[in-house]
Order: C-alpha cells, then structure tokens, then sequence
C-alpha cells in the first residue's frame, strides 16, 4: 500500500528534532488563527445543525463543512475553502466571470497569509 502525503508529511515532522517540531506546530497553529480570522471577517460562515451533524456555510462561496462536533465542521470548512482556492488559483487564467469573482474574494481571504509567510 502506499502512503499517503499526510503520512509522509507526519513522519517528517515526527523526525525533527523536539525543538523544531515544536516550532512547526507553533507556525501552523498561528497560520490558522490568522486564516479562521479572515475567514469569519470576510466569509463571515455560520454553523447550524441537522440531525447528528453540524453543518458550517457561508453566503459568499458555494461551500460547506460538516462534522459530529462544532469544531471538525469548522476544519472540515477550512479545508474545502483552502482546496477550492487552490483549485481557482490553478485555472485562474480560464475562469468564469463568476468564479473569477469567487477568486477575487478568496484571495482576500488568503492575503493575510501572504504577509505574514
């Protein structure tokens, strides 16, 4: 079987030194911090619930998160939102009007990022 990028990418950190990983853990914890605060202040996504899920949407961009708690819905968010940017940034030469749009503000989402890195 092979292995996945993520498994790959764990046992890189894992080998680093103790220092150094924690050092890692600190970026990204602060890379999402800043990313969840511009996406609540330009995305502005609620959460709700149906059934046993939770369900996080916005009314800017067509996507959703679900998850059994608050929290993996709001991960599993930022995950299609990060993916969905980075699949626009890719054909953003050949895009619709309306998804050139949809690039325009998450690119403003992002931008943070870009300064910070």
């Amino acid at each position: 079987m092979l292995a996945s990028k993520s498994d790959s990418l764990f046992e890189m950190v894992v080998a680093l030194p103790v220092k150094q990983r924690q050092q890692l853990v600190r970026k990204a914890e602060f890379y999402r911090k800043v990313l969840d605060k511009a996406i609540a202040s330009i995305l502005a996504p609620s959460i709700g619930r149906a059934d046993d899920q939770f369900l996080v949407a916005d009314a800017v961009i067509p996507l959703y998160g679900v998850g059994s708690t608050p929290q993996e819905a709001m991960e599993d968010y930022r995950s299609v939102v990060v993916e969905y940017y980075e699949g626009l940034e890719a054909e953003a030469d050949e895009l619709a009007p309306t998804l050139r749009s949809q690039l325009d503000v998450l690119r403003q989402v992002f931008e943070p990022l870009e300064k910070v890195g």
